[in-house]
């Protein structure tokens, strides 16, 4: 029996529910622990391989969403797409300047801090994305 775009997308939202709570709770906080003269290696190596998780992860929900509210609009998905949007723009203007700073200047405690501090707005949303897609 094939899976359908709504099975699909459940799918993507709970590995990014899963993947952003390991961030917020794990990933960002260690970033405090990583010897200064390794952190930049550390947090390249990082981003390569975060960058192509999660990023093909994005790009999946995001084409799901928009086929699943094409196919069958409804008030759910379209505020699963209010999310997504409010995911992209929280990356864009929050944690992605906090990780350009931290490539180019290096282990800084005050950006870590901002980073996990800004990381609750992913956290929040990609949950409530997650929890709107099995009330569906």
């Amino acid at each position: 029996m094939p899976v359908n775009p709504n099975q699909w997308l459940d799918m993507v939202n709970f590995g990014l529910v899963v993947l952003i709570w390991l961030v917020q709770l794990i990933i960002y906080p260690s970033l405090a622990h990583v010897d200064t003269e390794e952190f930049r290696g550390w947090h390249r190596h990082y981003m390569q391989l975060i960058s192509a998780i999660a990023g093909s992860l994005m790009m999946a929900q995001l084409a799901l969403a928009v086929l699943v509210f094409l196919t069958a609009p409804d008030v759910s998905t379209l505020l699963i797409l209010a999310g997504i949007a409010m995911v992209w723009a929280s990356s864009l203007l929050l944690s992605i300047p906090c990780h350009t700073a931290l490539r180019r200047d290096g282990k800084n405690p005050a950006v870590i801090n901002r980073l996990i501090r800004t990381n609750w707005i992913r956290t929040a949303a990609w949950t409530g994305i997650f929890l709107l897609g099995l009330g569906r």
